[in-house]
């Protein structure tokens, strides 16, 4: 891969995939050719102050033309296609990237305008080339590796990959935790594919700080999408059964007298005891938790492992960010050959702590016993960049 390269100014290109993460460029061309007489670098800051001002029409008229009066302005032509797709001209924008992309070939912040402009023609496997000439080239700046593996990732959801989806957007928070694109999506792709609307609710949290709260979409996720999955969240819950009948006095006094009774070598009195207080508040984190971790140690058969597991399930839902739970539930899925189950339950750890190598150990151990080896060894390659 040849190297690539800053052209001009360190200018990172709007990501608009999907309407979110979009950034304005704040800085002035630098390169020689703006500072020639007719070479339209007046005009290229005429639009650098319009995008200043947020208004991208007057921008659009300034960067046209700089664009017409200098055939080699670059800067003009990249920051054209960046507005287009801004006002939604894609196919202006796509012309604007191949040009300024055929000017300086090796730009990443051409690549990634050209990547941004096919994805918005349905051209996967060209943004897919653009993308990944700039994420997988470890001399370029965080930053611009970061919204090229977002763009990975939203063409990736587009082509109907959400585990190759998942990873490119894990990818692009390592390499920078304020790219809100990369949480928005990763929330989408938790609430609407995984189903994991606990981590869904994390990423969309994280996205709406980072993005301008005056900006719509920060409106929309504090308006509608963070309502919408505490709301989801509250109705799972009710559902549970005997959720209606709960008693939640009567379980902590279970719970209570049942810790007593451990304490005292006491196990079959104790046992009974944590499973009549989860049975008394089946949303009683503590309870559930306490049952499970007495009766793992005496498990007999198939049906004493479905009903621990089921009890760690319990205590996950009610608290789904302690990993500890998860391992120790998966580790006993595992023990017992369990191997798509403790798959599941470590894929949903990973949600909450996608760098936490125990986690990522077991993920990836059940998926290759599961028969799933090429998704183990996408994990496995994640696995391999983490410190």
């Amino acid at each position: 891969m040849k190297r690539l390269l800053l052209c001009v100014s360190s200018v990172l290109v709007l990501m608009l995939l999907a309407g979110c993460g979009d950034k304005t460029p704040t800085q002035k061309p630098s390169s020689p050719a703006a500072t020639r007489v007719e070479d339209g670098s007046s005009e290229v800051a005429k639009g650098f102050e319009a995008l200043a001002q947020d208004d991208p029409t007057a921008a659009l008229a300034a960067f046209a033309t700089a664009a017409a009066k200098c055939e080699t302005n670059f800067e003009a032509r990249l920051q054209l296609a960046i507005v287009k797709m801004r006002l939604g001209d894609v196919a202006g924008a796509n012309a604007a990237s191949a040009e300024a992309l055929a000017l300086c070939p090796e730009s990443a912040e051409a690549n990634l305008a050209d990547g941004q402009a096919a994805y918005l023609q349905r051209d996967y496997k060209r943004a897919l080339a653009d993308f990944d000439k700039i994420a997988k080239e470890k001399s370029l700046p965080s930053a611009l590796r970061s919204e090229a593996w977002a763009g990975r990732g939203v063409v990736e959801l587009a082509q109907t990959q959400p585990d190759a989806a998942r990873l490119s957007f894990l990818r692009a928070m390592r390499l920078n935790r304020r790219n809100a694109a990369a949480w928005y999506h990763l929330g989408v792709l938790y609430r609407d594919t995984y189903k994991f609307d606990a981590a869904a609710h994390e990423q969309f949290e994280m996205a709406g700080r980072l993005l301008n709260p005056k900006d719509e979409r920060a409106k929309k996720i504090s308006r509608d999408v963070l309502p919408a999955l505490r709301k989801s969240l509250a109705a799972s819950a009710a559902a549970k059964p005997g959720v209606a009948k709960r008693d939640p006095a009567a379980a902590a006094k279970l719970l209570k007298e049942g810790q007593s009774m451990q304490n005292r070598k006491m196990i079959t009195k104790a046992l009974g005891k944590f499973e009549a207080a989860w049975a008394a508040d089946p949303l009683s984190g503590p309870a559930a938790l306490a049952f499970a971790q007495l009766k793992v140690r005496n498990i007999k058969n198939a049906g004493d492992v479905d009903k621990v597991l089921k009890a760690y399930r319990a205590a996950i839902d009610q608290n789904p960010t302690a990993q500890a739970v998860y391992l120790e539930a998966a580790q006993l899925a595992y023990k017992n050959e369990r191997w798509s189950t403790t798959a599941a339950i470590m894929n949903r750890a990973a949600a909450h702590d996608p760098e936490n190598h125990r986690t990522l150990d077991l993920l990836i151990a059940a998926l290759r016993k599961s028969g799933k080896a090429k998704l183990a060894e996408a994990w496995q390659a994640y696995r391999g960049e983490l410190r």
